[in-house]
């Protein structure tokens, strides 16, 4: 599988080469990532259950009121991003590095940093449309919209960053693509337990507090904050407002997850 094209396009004028900005390899590269999601069926696979595997929840068990949707709504927003954008994120990276692409196409006009950035741009759009579809789905289902969109809007986005940044640190360090299924489970167990016992009513609430220091949660509890009843949540840890407090723990992880990234990559294969 190729990713770039190898010559210049042409003026009509002198027949000399068209150098093309950064802006617009990247974005030629993005279209080409885009199309790629959909011809690879374990990605398409994953994109396409994931917000089904989140709706099943309320469907089997259907909330009597508003804030039991919310309870159910908070985790389900965040884990769809996490099952589809983190996962996919991981197994791209392994199975492209163990495969040695990514050496091939260091040779190309694309700098490193554009061919993160076009590789995972696709993952984080075609999450926002999962957390949309739940949402959707919610409102289908007899649930509440969320009273606070934006919101919401930010959760999603902070967790699609979160999920792609995990997904690139989690990837270069799993040594082949086999053993990166088995290297996304602590993550994976980590945001799915941590996502739900923030917002259970029957959780001590110290435990609960402390639990916003995890990745994900923080997202989970904003978008909480967001639904039309809000149940009783956490407490912040940190003397700061809460929103404030879940956007940047959220943003902690990131730059944490992001500098586990940028030391442990490697455009080789692993020993």
């Amino acid at each position: 599988m190729t990713a770039t094209v190898s010559t210049l396009p042409t003026t009509a004028s002198s027949g000399r080469p068209r150098r093309l900005s950064g802006w617009t390899r990247t974005r030629r590269q993005i279209a080409f990532e885009t199309s790629m999601v959909f011809r690879q069926r374990n990605t398409l696979l994953a994109t396409l259950l994931a917000p089904v595997f989140v709706l099943f929840f309320p469907i089997v068990s259907r909330p009597e009121d508003a804030t039991g949707w919310t309870m159910l709504m908070a985790p389900m927003t965040v884990l769809v991003l996490v099952f589809s954008v983190y996962i996919n994120g991981a197994t791209i990276v392994a199975a492209r590095r163990e495969s040695q692409l990514f050496k091939r196409l260091r040779t190309s006009e694309l700098t490193p940093t554009q061919l993160i950035v076009s590789m995972m741009v696709p993952l984080v759009l075609l999450g926002l449309v999962q957390v949309g579809i739940v949402v959707a789905g919610v409102a289908v289902l007899g649930g509440p919209l969320p009273a606070d969109p934006a919101l919401v809007a930010a959760a999603a986005l902070a967790t699609a960053l979160l999920s792609v940044t995990a997904g690139v640190a989690v990837g270069s360090v799993s040594p082949n693509s086999e053993r990166v299924q088995y290297s996304v489970m602590p993550l994976l167990l980590l945001a799915a337990i941590g996502s739900n016992l923030v917002v259970a009513p029957n959780v001590d609430p110290g435990l609960r507090s402390y639990l916003l220091f995890a990745p994900f949660t923080g997202a989970v509890d904003l978008v909480a904050r967001a639904g039309e009843s809000v149940p009783v949540l956490a407490e912040t840890p940190l003397p700061v407002p809460p929103i404030v407090f879940d956007l940047g723990i959220t943003g902690f992880w990131i730059v944490a997850l992001g500098f586990l990234a940028f030391v442990t990559w490697r455009w080789e294969p692993r020993g």
